[in-house]
Protein backbone atom coordinates (compact mmCIF):
# COMPACT_ATOMS: atom_id res chain seq x y z
CA UNK A 1 0.00 0.00 0.00
CA UNK A 2 1.45 3.24 -0.78
CA UNK A 3 1.76 5.93 1.78
CA UNK A 4 -0.01 9.55 1.02
CA UNK A 5 3.59 11.85 1.81
CA UNK A 6 4.03 15.62 0.97
CA UNK A 7 7.41 16.70 -0.16
CA UNK A 8 8.06 20.53 -0.26
CA UNK A 9 10.54 22.42 -1.58
CA UNK A 10 11.02 26.53 -2.05
CA UNK A 11 11.09 28.78 -4.82
CA UNK A 12 14.60 31.31 -6.14
CA UNK A 13 15.49 33.80 -3.47
CA UNK A 14 18.11 36.06 -2.92
CA UNK A 15 21.29 35.90 -4.76
CA UNK A 16 19.92 32.24 -5.98
CA UNK A 17 18.48 31.86 -9.44
CA UNK A 18 17.33 28.66 -8.77
CA UNK A 19 16.37 26.54 -5.62
CA UNK A 20 17.78 22.97 -5.46
CA UNK A 21 15.75 22.16 -2.62
CA UNK A 22 12.33 22.20 -5.72
CA UNK A 23 14.30 21.37 -8.65
CA UNK A 24 15.57 18.10 -6.57
CA UNK A 25 12.43 16.93 -6.05
CA UNK A 26 10.76 17.65 -9.34
CA UNK A 27 13.56 15.53 -10.45
CA UNK A 28 13.63 13.03 -8.21
CA UNK A 29 10.34 12.22 -9.26
CA UNK A 30 10.64 13.04 -12.72
CA UNK A 31 13.23 9.78 -12.54
CA UNK A 32 10.73 7.58 -10.36
CA UNK A 33 12.87 7.51 -7.49
CA UNK A 34 9.78 9.07 -4.99
CA UNK A 35 7.54 6.00 -4.17
CA UNK A 36 3.89 6.05 -5.38
CA UNK A 37 1.72 8.10 -3.47
CA UNK A 38 4.17 11.03 -2.46
CA UNK A 39 3.10 14.73 -3.80
CA UNK A 40 5.05 17.92 -4.21
CA UNK A 41 3.82 21.59 -3.61
CA UNK A 42 6.32 24.59 -3.91
CA UNK A 43 6.62 26.61 -1.55
CA UNK A 44 6.67 30.72 -1.95
CA UNK A 45 9.84 32.61 -0.33
CA UNK A 46 7.24 34.71 1.40
CA UNK A 47 6.05 35.52 5.22
CA UNK A 48 2.28 35.63 4.05
CA UNK A 49 2.56 33.08 1.92
CA UNK A 50 4.92 30.38 2.91
CA UNK A 51 2.54 28.40 5.03
CA UNK A 52 -0.47 29.35 3.53
CA UNK A 53 0.55 27.55 0.10
CA UNK A 54 1.78 24.41 2.38
CA UNK A 55 -1.58 24.22 4.18
CA UNK A 56 -3.58 24.32 0.56
CA UNK A 57 -1.39 21.14 -0.10
CA UNK A 58 -2.05 19.66 3.27
CA UNK A 59 -5.90 20.14 2.57
CA UNK A 60 -5.95 18.99 -1.35
CA UNK A 61 -3.48 15.89 -0.64
CA UNK A 62 -4.30 14.62 3.13
CA UNK A 63 -0.76 13.09 3.55
CA UNK A 64 0.34 10.86 6.56
CA UNK A 65 3.90 12.85 6.89
CA UNK A 66 5.30 15.36 5.36
CA UNK A 67 9.16 17.11 4.68
CA UNK A 68 9.79 20.17 3.96
CA UNK A 69 13.14 20.91 2.02
CA UNK A 70 15.33 24.20 1.78
CA UNK A 71 18.58 25.07 0.66
CA UNK A 72 20.84 26.74 3.70
CA UNK A 73 21.51 30.09 2.97
CA UNK A 74 20.94 32.31 6.29
CA UNK A 75 21.05 29.32 8.36
CA UNK A 76 25.22 29.87 7.59
CA UNK A 77 24.90 33.37 9.29
CA UNK A 78 23.46 31.98 12.42
CA UNK A 79 26.68 31.89 15.07
CA UNK A 80 25.57 29.03 16.62
CA UNK A 81 25.88 26.89 13.12
CA UNK A 82 29.08 28.04 12.78
CA UNK A 83 30.39 28.02 15.80
CA UNK A 84 29.18 23.81 15.68
CA UNK A 85 29.78 23.03 11.85
CA UNK A 86 32.92 25.55 11.00
CA UNK A 87 33.19 26.00 7.30
CA UNK A 88 34.73 22.31 6.45
CA UNK A 89 32.63 19.95 4.64
CA UNK A 90 29.18 22.64 4.18
CA UNK A 91 29.00 22.61 0.28
CA UNK A 92 28.00 18.87 0.66
CA UNK A 93 26.09 18.49 3.94
CA UNK A 94 22.21 17.37 4.00
CA UNK A 95 21.08 18.83 7.75
CA UNK A 96 18.19 17.21 9.41
CA UNK A 97 16.50 19.87 11.25
CA UNK A 98 15.24 18.55 14.84
CA UNK A 99 14.24 22.11 16.48
CA UNK A 100 11.99 24.79 15.11
CA UNK A 101 12.39 27.99 17.19
CA UNK A 102 8.95 30.79 17.32
CA UNK A 103 11.00 33.56 15.81
CA UNK A 104 11.43 35.37 12.99
CA UNK A 105 14.70 37.25 12.45
CA UNK A 106 16.41 37.42 9.27
CA UNK A 107 17.59 40.71 8.01
CA UNK A 108 17.33 39.79 4.51
CA UNK A 109 13.84 40.15 3.13
CA UNK A 110 11.45 37.97 1.42
CA UNK A 111 10.50 37.66 -2.18
CA UNK A 112 7.98 40.61 -1.21
CA UNK A 113 10.25 42.77 0.67
CA UNK A 114 9.61 42.37 3.97
CA UNK A 115 11.64 41.72 6.42
CA UNK A 116 10.99 40.70 9.86
CA UNK A 117 13.34 41.17 13.29
CA UNK A 118 12.38 39.37 16.55
CA UNK A 119 8.96 38.33 16.04
CA UNK A 120 7.01 35.67 17.19
CA UNK A 121 6.12 33.31 14.12
CA UNK A 122 2.81 31.95 16.17
CA UNK A 123 1.97 34.82 19.04
CA UNK A 124 1.84 32.75 22.56
CA UNK A 125 2.86 29.64 21.21
CA UNK A 126 5.67 27.48 23.04
CA UNK A 127 9.17 29.07 22.04
CA UNK A 128 10.38 25.68 20.57
CA UNK A 129 9.25 22.66 18.84
CA UNK A 130 10.36 19.33 18.10
CA UNK A 131 10.44 17.72 14.58
CA UNK A 132 8.19 14.44 14.48
CA UNK A 133 9.97 12.73 11.78
CA UNK A 134 12.66 9.89 12.12
CA UNK A 135 15.82 12.06 12.03
CA UNK A 136 18.45 9.97 13.21
CA UNK A 137 17.31 6.75 11.15
CA UNK A 138 17.14 9.35 8.29
CA UNK A 139 20.88 10.38 8.88
CA UNK A 140 21.86 6.99 9.17
CA UNK A 141 20.08 6.19 5.97
CA UNK A 142 22.10 9.10 4.24
CA UNK A 143 25.43 8.29 5.83
CA UNK A 144 25.24 4.31 4.50
CA UNK A 145 24.68 5.96 0.78
CA UNK A 146 28.04 7.71 1.25
CA UNK A 147 25.93 10.65 1.79
CA UNK A 148 27.10 13.27 4.20
CA UNK A 149 24.34 14.08 6.79
CA UNK A 150 24.10 16.33 10.26
CA UNK A 151 21.59 16.38 12.80
CA UNK A 152 21.03 20.25 13.48
CA UNK A 153 19.26 22.31 16.04
CA UNK A 154 19.14 25.46 14.44
CA UNK A 155 17.29 26.09 11.29
CA UNK A 156 17.90 29.72 10.72
CA UNK A 157 15.95 32.72 11.03
CA UNK A 158 14.16 33.09 7.45
CA UNK A 159 11.64 31.22 5.76
CA UNK A 160 12.68 27.86 6.34
CA UNK A 161 12.67 28.45 9.92
CA UNK A 162 9.30 30.21 9.77
CA UNK A 163 8.06 27.27 7.58
CA UNK A 164 9.04 24.65 10.16
CA UNK A 165 7.29 25.98 13.19
CA UNK A 166 4.26 27.56 11.41
CA UNK A 167 3.86 23.58 9.98
CA UNK A 168 5.18 21.88 13.28
CA UNK A 169 2.75 24.21 15.27
CA UNK A 170 -0.58 23.47 13.14
CA UNK A 171 0.20 19.76 11.99
CA UNK A 172 2.23 18.17 15.65
CA UNK A 173 -0.84 15.85 16.45
CA UNK A 174 -2.01 15.20 13.26
CA UNK A 175 0.82 13.50 11.38
CA UNK A 176 5.26 13.28 11.53
CA UNK A 177 6.49 16.63 10.01
CA UNK A 178 10.05 17.96 9.84
CA UNK A 179 12.84 19.93 7.88
CA UNK A 180 16.05 19.01 6.42
CA UNK A 181 18.26 21.45 4.74
CA UNK A 182 20.11 20.89 1.69
CA UNK A 183 23.57 22.45 0.18
CA UNK A 184 23.97 24.13 -2.78
CA UNK A 185 24.36 22.21 -5.67
CA UNK A 186 27.60 22.31 -8.17
CA UNK A 187 26.18 25.00 -10.38
CA UNK A 188 26.11 27.34 -7.27
CA UNK A 189 29.42 26.82 -5.83
CA UNK A 190 28.69 23.36 -3.69
CA UNK A 191 29.95 19.73 -4.19
CA UNK A 192 26.91 17.63 -5.14
CA UNK A 193 25.21 17.80 -8.48
CA UNK A 194 21.43 18.34 -8.69
CA UNK A 195 21.06 14.39 -9.97
CA UNK A 196 23.19 13.49 -6.61
CA UNK A 197 21.04 15.81 -4.29
CA UNK A 198 17.85 14.25 -5.94
CA UNK A 199 19.05 10.89 -4.49
CA UNK A 200 19.66 12.26 -1.26
CA UNK A 201 16.03 13.48 -0.92
CA UNK A 202 14.66 10.18 -2.42
CA UNK A 203 16.84 8.30 0.42
CA UNK A 204 15.06 10.71 2.91
CA UNK A 205 11.58 10.54 1.82
CA UNK A 206 11.69 6.83 1.26
CA UNK A 207 13.37 6.39 4.69
CA UNK A 208 10.64 8.26 6.47
CA UNK A 209 7.86 6.10 4.37
CA UNK A 210 9.48 3.03 5.63
CA UNK A 211 8.77 4.33 9.17
CA UNK A 212 5.28 5.34 8.58
CA UNK A 213 4.79 1.39 7.97
CA UNK A 214 7.54 0.20 11.28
Amino acid sequence: MSRRLLLSGFEPFGDFATNPSWDALELAQSEGLLRDGVKLVRIPVTYTDAFRVFEQAVTEHDPEAAISFGVYGSKLDSPSFREANGAAGLPATLFIETIARNRDGAPKPDNAGVTRGGDEIVAGAPPELPATFPAMAMQRSLKEAGFEAGLSEDAGAYLCNHLFYRASHAYFERFPYGFVHVPPVDTMGGKLSLRQLANAMAILANTFVRHLGS
